[in-house]
């Protein structure tokens, strides 16, 4: 009987889903494991001579299933966990890890890659770039895992390995517990600052109210609260979450990066930074830190302008009351209405849920032909989401699942995943999904609601227009300080007059926009170097339990230049999901290295003189479609027809280095 998980009997290679338990998941994942296990046995011990094709190919036809199998279980867990799908996760984890290692600890294997890599430069075999590239990647990580360490430096790499992957579960657990746990109860009157049906959003069962916590620092209901006592219980509530109690994570943070900062030192590196990027497009520690901290503290020193209007305008409002971090956002607010003439209460209209994704759909229809076709046949990977076929002037391209609502049982945020990667050896057709977080009922969203959705579906967009030989390396599948640029650049589309907005509002906007970007890019900013700062600091200088985590939270943003009461990290260590329980470990500042390719990106479109439609072909062609088959910054080049600049995202922000 045929997996429900594996099944290609539905459109897409989807998974039926609807079918699905968890133990599907649970054998689907072991069946990819052992027939990963043993297609690179017969890879490596194949008495052929070595070629592209009983070599790559063969390497990415052994995964196949296994990739199959974890898609689906992620992209179910992270929107839908139960506690059985957790125990599979928790269980599987170490037990992946040591799968992994079993691949790329095997000398075997590795001198299999470098027999093809000796024949190709030979000239007795014939490679194209995405092959070459394809084999040098893949040597690479052979290398940054430990496959030239001894036995013993082995052993000890693979208990490092499991106990990572243990600990990056436990802080996912312990993280989505702190921020359910964290929730303010508050009274009516307390909610005072919000509509009707914002209040009626945040209504228990049992006829109370209370506010759910995000994943960052500032809670976008403060803009809103009138009630400052409110806005300092919120933020205190946020920013002291998983710091004590049931779902503390610190013990899990000190031990993470300690294991961490261990195995760059058994790789060779000189911290877990150095290892992460080198295989990135920075390629050393000092290219990051001499791009961060000085973006970092140019928009702090905005922040701290800004900082003086808001604190004066408080002052009006409240005199004698103390101006803090809780009130930024809710003053923020005012100043944003008073000078520009600008209330987003009055753009409820306009930022309807379904109008607001219509139009996503169409940027993307007159950028790159694309449209989307409803299948209310399909099911997609949570209760609620919807399925579309996404169709080009050629015709079906792949699908895209979209899973709009909130539940307690889904992370915080919105994501982009691939359920099914795009390959051109297999004519595999891709199936992405976006996740966002909205309250049920919700039938309007803010702003930067809009220019997440966008961004997010710059992400699904990456994966659909796929266009690559080897399902490992097609679409998302680039490197960390990559990825995060097309979906940047298709934010762009969100602030074209008409497209969501009137071209008075477009205007409105984009001058409002302008006011609070000093203290949005640095309490980002702030958090990558926090990021940086916890995985390049030597083993015997970091914690050793979790009493000092705030102590050396504290003492590295002071280092920098960077602490600052009214502005905190976006993330601060014991909530900072993306490097303890993601995958953003020491690459958090992938988002502002690939906002610097974005900004001069869409100062490309904005020169051009033909259509959209051109430039979107462009676009697609020459960087959406290669994915991570050819190396990033060759795909840019091809683009923009030469490397990226600083200058366009200076001016965007309103920055002086």
């Amino acid at each position: 009987m045929t997996n429900p998980v594996l099944t290609e009997e539905l459109d897409f290679l989807l998974p039926d889903f609807a079918a699905a338990t968890a133990a599907d998941y649970r054998a689907a994942i072991e069946a990819g494991m052992d027939s990963h296990l043993t297609g690179l046995v017969s890879l490596r011990d194949n008495p052929e001579p070595p070629t592209v094709a009983n070599v790559l190919g063969a390497w990415d036809d052994a995964e196949a299933v296994l990739r199959r199998a974890l898609s689906a279980f992620w992209a179910v867990r992270s929107s839908n966990a139960t506690d059985e799908l957790d125990a599979i996760d928790e269980e599987f984890s170490p037990l992946l890890a040591e799968h992994n290692d079993a691949i790329f600890l095997d000398r075997g294997l590795y001198a299999r890659l470098e027999s093809l890599q000796a024949r190709i430069d030979a000239g007795e075999v014939d490679a194209d770039e995405e092959d070459r590239y394809a084999l040098d990647e893949t040597l690479r990580s052979f290398r940054r895992a430990g496959v030239t360490l001894d036995d013993a430096q082995q052993d000890r790499l693979r208990e490092l390995n499991r106990e990572l992957a243990n600990l990056s579960t436990r802080f996912e657990v312990l993280n989505r517990g702190a921020r359910n746990a964290g929730g303010l109860d508050v009274t009516e009157a307390e909610l005072a600052g919000l509509g009707d049906a914002e209040r009626e959003a945040l209504r228990t069962e049992d006829g109370g109210y209370r506010i759910e916590l995000v994943n960052t620092t500032q809670q976008f209901l403060a803009a809103k609260l009138t009630d400052a006592g409110v806005r300092a219980r919120l933020l205190a509530a946020s920013t002291g979450r998983a710091l004590g109690g049931e779902f503390d994570t610190r013990e899990v943070v000190v031990a993470t990066a300690r294991a961490r900062a261990e195995r760059a030192a058994l790789l060779g590196y000189a911290n877990h930074a150095a290892l992460v990027a080198d295989a990135g497009c920075a390629k050393t520690t000092d290219a990051i830190f001499a791009m961060e901290v000085p973006l970092a503290r140019a928009a702090l020193a905005k922040a701290r302008e800004e900082a003086k209007v808001l604190a004066a305008r408080y002052a009006e409002l409240n005199p004698g009351a103390e101006f803090t971090a809780a009130d930024w956002t809710f003053v923020e607010a005012i100043v944003r209405r008073e000078r520009y003439a600008f209330d987003e209460s009055e753009l409820g209209e306009y930022l309807q849920v379904d109008k607001v994704l219509a139009a996503v759909y169409a940027a993307a229809e007159e950028l790159y032909g694309l449209t989307f076709v409803l299948r209310e046949d399909l099911v997609g990977h949570a209760p609620g989401s919807q399925v579309y076929e996404v169709h080009d002037e050629q015709g079906v391209i792949g699908a895209f699942v979209m899973d709009f609502w909130a539940r307690p049982t889904k992370n915080g945020g919105a994501w982009m995943s691939n359920i099914v990667d795009q390959s051109l050896r297999d004519q595999t057709l891709p199936v992405v999904t976006n996740n966002c977080n909205y309250t049920p009922g919700t039938t309007t969203i803010t702003w930067d609601g809009v220019i997440t959705m966008f961004h997010e579906f710059g992400h699904a967009l990456h994966g659909l227009l796929a266009h690559s030989r080897y399902a490992s390396r097609s679409g998302t599948n680039t490197p960390r300080d990559f990825v995060e640029f097309p979906s940047q650049v298709n934010e762009h589309w969100a602030w074209t007059p008409g497209r969501v907005l009137p071209a008075e509002w477009v205007a409105r906007l984009t001058e409002a926009d302008r006011f609070g970007q000093g203290y949005a890019t640095a309490e980002t900013e702030i958090a990558a170097l926090l990021d940086m700062v916890w995985h390049t600091t030597p083993l015997d200088e970091l914690p050793t339990s979790a009493d000092e985590v705030e102590a050396f939270e504290a003492a590295a943003l002071e280092k920098l230049g960077l602490a600052d009461p009214l502005v905190p990290p976006r993330y601060r260590t014991s909530y900072f999901a993306h490097i303890w329980g993601g995958g953003y470990a020491a690459s958090y500042y992938g988002y502002a290295w690939a906002k610097v390719m974005d900004a001069d990106a869409v100062a490309w479109f904005e020169e051009q003189t033909g259509s959209v439609r051109e430039a979107g072909e462009h676009f697609r062609r020459t960087l959406l479609q290669p994915g991570g088959s050819v190396d990033p910054m060759e795909t840019y080049r091809r683009f923009r027809g030469r490397d990226p600049q600083l200058q366009a995202l200076l001016d965007r922000l309103g920055l002086t280095l």
